[in-house]
């Protein structure tokens, strides 16, 4: 899709800048030379062709004491289907991927304790007759910045972020459940977007405001604002390139290699079984040409 000079401006800002005041949107204008009508339509036009999946909070999973993994999965060709749609209908799955690989599924599994996560790997292997399914968890993160940069030529940003702190779970109140109940929801997009959260759930807007700062603040909300499907807007070469690295090596890598502007994700992952790789990076680019000199690079 082609974007005009005011939508590139538009996602630039509102993927990492979303205002958290109550005529949000009215804000957003005031910093592109626009108003809160023309800002509130095109929003609305960029979700109804499929170039922002949602505005909202993205929350940090560990924060609230839950679990994740990735899992790498061989799954026979007369079984994909099936298997596809059973994880597909998980509720702590957020992604799950296709690959040219003999391991051709690969999906993100969040749940409450290691010990669910365990038992759901078990079953799956126990059901679709095979040990090929691997936990691969996050050891430490390099990386995780997925915004791209459509006012400078199309690029995404990168901005380092080191996964190795230990990770506060945080004791919520009802009235904070509540909101956090209501933030997994789809952002309203309208003139008063944290007042019409606010009713929903019956309290006063500024305690809407005052939490969503807050927990930006404290690590809780990773990012609030809009998650934009890179493939409609140009970067349609997308791939998940893995290092094997001795040890010593891991960290210095992973830190070179989350350096560059095309790559979204980068963690040291744990090896499992004959998966004997352990650094990651999604990486995003517009052309086969582009992804293979990025390869070459690293």
């Amino acid at each position: 899709m082609t974007l005009t000079d005011l939508q590139e401006q538009l996602l630039d800002i509102i993927q990492r800048r979303l205002p958290i005041e109550r005529r949000a949107f009215a804000a957003l204008a005031g910093q592109l030379a626009s108003d809160e009508a023309e800002i509130i339509s095109e929003i609305n036009k960029l979700k109804q062709v499929g170039v922002i999946r949602r505005v909202g909070a993205v929350f940090n999973a560990p924060h609230l004491g839950y679990i994740s993994t990735l899992v790498a999965a061989k799954v026979t060709e007369k079984d994909i289907a099936k298997f596809v749609s059973e994880i597909n209908a998980l509720p702590g799955v957020s992604h799950n991927y296709g690959r040219d690989h003999s391991f051709n599924v690969w999906f993100t599994l969040t749940m409450a304790s290691q010990k669910l996560i365990d038992d759901k790997i078990k079953e799956l292997r126990k059901k679709y007759n095979t040990e090929v399914i691997y936990s691969l968890p996050a050891k430490k993160m390099f990386k995780i910045n997925v915004e791209f940069n459509f006012g400078s030529g199309g690029q995404n940003n990168y901005s380092n972020s080191n996964g190795s702190g230990k990770i506060e779970v945080v004791s919520l109140n009802d009235e904070q459940v509540a909101l956090l109940k209501q933030l997994q929801e789809e952002l309203p997009i309208n003139s008063e977007p944290f007042e019409t959260i606010a009713n929903a759930i019956g309290v006063d807007c500024d305690f809407v405001l005052g939490q969503i700062t807050q927990w930006k603040e404290t690590g809780l909300i990773r990012r609030f604002g809009a998650s934009v499907r890179h493939q409609r807007v140009g970067f349609d070469t997308n791939a998940m390139i893995v290092f094997e690295m001795e040890p010593g090596q891991i960290d210095r890598a992973g830190s070179l290699v989350a350096q560059y502007r095309q790559v979204s994700h980068c963690y040291h992952r744990v090896r499992a079984g004959d998966w004997s790789y352990d650094v990651f990076a999604m990486s995003h680019c517009k052309s086969p040409q582009e992804l293979d000199e990025l390869v070459k690079r690293m």
